[in-house]
Order: C-alpha cells, then sequence, then structure tokens
C-alpha cells in the first residue's frame, strides 16, 4: 500500500502581539500542524502539517484573519521530503 502522505509548510508573517494566539489555536486543534518561529524579529513563522490537513489549518488561519488577527503574507510550500524545509 503506498502512503500519499506528505508534508506541507505554512509560512506566513504575524505581528507579535497576535503570535501567542495563533500558536495556541494551531497547537489546541489537534491534527491541524506544528508551529514554529523561522525569524523571531520579523515574526515570520511556518505551520507544518500534511496534504490531508493543510486546507483545514488554511481555512481557521483565514478565520483567524477574518477575526482580525494580522496573519498576512501566506505562502504554501509541499514536498515529500520534510528535510527539505531547513529551518
Amino acid at each position: 500500500m503506498e502512503n500519499n502522505l506528505h508534508t506541507v509548510r505554512i509560512r506566513f508573517s504575524c505581528s507579535k502581539e497576535d503570535i501567542i494566539i495563533v500558536n495556541s489555536i494551531i497547537d489546541s486543534y489537534g491534527g491541524l500542524g506544528l508551529i514554529r518561529t523561522l525569524d523571531k524579529e520579523k515574526c515570520n513563522c511556518a505551520v507544518f502539517t500534511t496534504n490531508s490537513m493543510y486546507e483545514t489549518t488554511l481555512k481557521v488561519m483565514e478565520a483567524l484573519q477574518q477575526e482580525g488577527l494580522s496573519i498576512h503574507d501566506i505562502i504554501v510550500d509541499e514536498t515529500e521530503s520534510v528535510d527539505e524545509f531547513a529551518l
């Protein structure tokens, strides 16, 4: 049986005031992904998720935007090898 799962990285920027809320929401939903800070000064972050969950993760992020959180510059990267994503 072939495994069709692969890693998706969703990069984004967020204000320093909102990152704790974004992190808490993403972490609280089981299976959405793991959030990591890529650049602390610029508040560039990434959510690491799977191809089966990234659309749901994007919908949650869009809902947070509609609630007024400063999530912007969203970029989706896909790969079959998580090692390709240098942190």
